[in-house]
């Protein structure tokens, strides 16, 4: 064989093999873009899903379904799946703020097993926050209750 025939044909085979990589890496670009509308995709289902509860939750406190205190605790955790408005943090502050200041009070099973003494003793500091804080939280369901979901 002549040096041309095998220098064409070392030509060819390197090509080749540029080729199959070429292709390989446009088919990982291409998963990793599908990857990247997926998880966005995701999120936004996650979060309009988040958005839509603090909208019900909003709605039962204004309805008197729910204490503020546990719509507090209820918003405050779903506003970490969110990004929310600049109105819209403004309004959850308010359930933050009632959350964190009752956070100390047993919930479930803890509440359950609480004697009634003490029970009694956290209604009481539960009123107090829930009256201390009672215009902003209402204020905030009555914004919360009309979000629009995008």
């Amino acid at each position: 064989m002549s040096s041309f025939k095998l220098l064409v044909i070392a030509a060819t085979a390197i090509t080749l093999i540029l080729l199959v990589y070429a292709l390989y890496l446009a088919f990982q670009l291409r998963q990793r873009r599908q990857r990247k509308v997926d998880f966005k995709s995701q999120s936004s289902k996650s979060q309009l899903d988040a958005k839509q509860s603090i909208k019900i939750i909003a709605q039962a406190l204004l309805q008197d379904d729910l204490t503020a205190t546990e719509a507090a605790m209820r918003i405050a955790f779903l506003a970490k799946q969110i990004i929310p408005s600049a109105d819209q943090a403004k309004q959850i502050r308010a359930f933050e703020q009632l959350a964190a200041d009752t956070a100390d009070i047993p919930i479930l099973e803890a509440w359950q097993a609480l004697p009634t003494k003490d029970k009694r003793q956290y209604d009481k500091q539960r009123i107090s926050c829930e009256t201390k804080h009672a215009e902003a939280i209402q204020a905030a369901a009555q914004y919360l209750s009309k979000i629009e979901l995008d």
